[in-house]
């Protein structure tokens, strides 16, 4: 397979869009490209990080780079997502070990990840990956409809 990774840049807004719309059907695509770009403006410490196949974005997972108390520095995987025609291509487990790799480059003490307890085939992947559970997440809605 050949496949290409790096981070996002502007020109890829549209088709990172596309590809969230995947995991976040319920909401507008409108409302997803607005909130992409909002973090992208205003947060330096995240990076959209891309699959592509023969030059399309197939694959796409966010970084973010901070630190914690707890943990010191640390690198969050968040919203990755296949194109669903290209699942079981093995382009989330390219993904997730590039970004990795880029988590050691810039000294993480941790590689971190929420996944939604009823996405059964990511905590597969997930596991085998070397990714261990050792909490939960805890989530308050503070918006009416959570979103």
């Amino acid at each position: 397979m050949s496949l290409e990774t790096r981070m996002l840049g502007p020109e890829d807004s549209l088709a990172a869009t596309g590809l969230l719309a995947h995991l976040n059907p319920d909401l507008p695509t409108a409302t997803l490209r607005e909130r992409f770009e909002t973090i992208l403006r205003e947060h330096p410490h995240y990076h959209p990080f891309g699959a592509f196949k023969e030059g399309k974005l197939v694959g796409l997972a966010g970084v973010w780079i901070a630190t914690k108390v707890w943990c010191g520095r640390y690198l969050e995987l968040d919203n990755i997502v296949v194109h669903p025609l290209h699942r079981s291509e093995g382009i989330g487990s390219v993904l997730i070990k590039e970004i990795e790799a880029l988590g050691r480059e810039r000294n993480c003490n941790l590689l971190v990840l929420d996944s939604y307890t009823s996405n059964y085939s990511s905590h597969r992947l997930y596991h085998r990956l070397g990714f261990e559970i050792w909490g939960f997440h805890f989530v308050k809605p503070l918006a009416e409809h959570g979103h």
